[in-house]
């Protein structure tokens, strides 16, 4: 699982970092604010992510877990709120899970543990995939060599499974300069990973692409 935290607390994110990385989970990045965590997300798309609430900056965490909802990324938070309020608020997201700080290292290693095993499971409930040293792809035994934005693109709609994935989230994470792709050049992408896997990925009309089986 590739992990993003998102807390202005270092020695906080750096407890955090620890613990993921114990439990063999790849830390993308930590980040301090809304921003921050808008500019990664338009170069990369962690699998899940750490919110805390009470952020840096006129934008607090709730609305980066929005923008990370908009993605396809998951994610828990942490935080020390504990009104009624703001867990309504934040549970109406439907974050994988809620602790409040201060939290022990048990506490962190659960929800880390029970976020990689869901994420895990809505996987495997679509697909028998794996992936071997090398990046190809592994179906039925099979090796399936994929091109970097064959496998980027299959791994965004993964994660997004049964939900449609804008042409610009594509665009945004498979090429330096998206506004100078055409559609044309995504189309082709999706047409080899659809021959190539014999997947079901649907063409949402003037939206983008959805996985279905």
């Amino acid at each position: 699982m590739r992990l993003l935290i998102v807390e202005d607390d270092w020695l906080v994110a750096e407890f955090i970092a620890t613990i993921a990385v114990d439990l063999g989970i790849e830390v993308v990045s930590i980040v301090q604010s809304y921003d921050e965590a808008k500019s990664l997300l338009e170069r990369d798309l962690p699998e899940c992510a750490v919110v805390d609430i009470n952020i840096k900056g006129s934008r607090h965490g709730i609305d980066v877990a929005r923008l990370l909802r908009a993605n396809g990324v998951e994610f828990l938070f942490l935080t020390a709120y504990k009104d009624m309020e703001t867990i309504t608020e934040a549970t109406e997201l439907y974050p994988l899970s809620y602790v409040i700080k201060p939290a022990s290292e048990a506490d962190v290693s659960a929800a880390l543990m029970i976020a990689k095993s869901r994420l895990t499971t809505k996987v495997q409930e679509h697909f028998v995939y794996s992936v071997n040293e090398e990046g190809c792809i592994i179906k039925d035994g099979v090796v399936i060599a994929l091109s970097f934005f064959e496998r980027t693109a299959f791994a965004l709609l993964v994660r997004n499974v049964r939900n449609v994935v804008p042409h610009e989230t594509f665009f945004a994470l498979l090429w330096e300069n998206p506004e100078e792709i055409s559609e044309g050049t995504l189309r082709n992408v999706i047409g080899k990973l659809r021959k190539k896997l014999d997947v079901r990925i649907d063409n949402v009309k003037n939206m983008g692409y959805m996985l279905l089986s």
